[in-house]
């Protein structure tokens, strides 16, 4: 538990392609009282970390008032050319493209959420590992695999 949080339950489903650093999409509990979907799992240069919930930033069109996505080049409603660069950039010089829904705020929380999803997302994988070794190996899940003991 951090700062009076507790994560009471995470909930994992791993992606359809292993091969993409998208590992999984995972939602968690806090307190058994909020849940909080839609985080992503995904494979950074060397281990896991966990991205929360967001939403891409969008801008109005000039002439419409248009909602568009940052990188639209036309406007989706009536097709006005729209400027590059429109949106904010981060400390790095890149454009910010999404906004975070829900993040926490404390450090020592951030650390604790993320190491009970990646815990988690460990298991499934592992879980998911084993069945399709034994799907390969032709073991149906419910065959006892432990060696005679006499």
């Amino acid at each position: 538990m951090s700062r009076g949080i507790e994560v009471t339950e995470v909930r994992v489903k791993l992606a359809s392609d292993p091969d993409e650093k998208l590992l999984a999409y995972c939602s968690v509990t806090l307190n058994n009282a909020i849940v909080v979907k839609d985080l992503k799992i995904i494979q950074g240069d060397e281990t896991p970390f966990v991205a929360m919930p967001s939403r891409k930033i969008t801008d109005k069109c000039p002439r419409c008032s248009a909602k568009n996505h940052l990188r639209a080049r036309f406007c989706n409603e009536c097709g006005t050319k729209l400027k590059p660069n429109r949106g904010d950039v981060d400390a790095r010089g890149r454009t910010k493209l999404h906004f975070d829904l829900v993040h926490p705020i404390a450090a020592e929380v951030r650390d604790y959420v993320h190491e009970k999803i990646v815990e988690a997302y460990a298991l499934e994988a592992a879980k998911s590992k084993s069945a399709r070794m034994q799907a390969v190996n032709g073991i149906a899940p419910d065959d006892d695999v432990s060696p005679d003991v006499e």
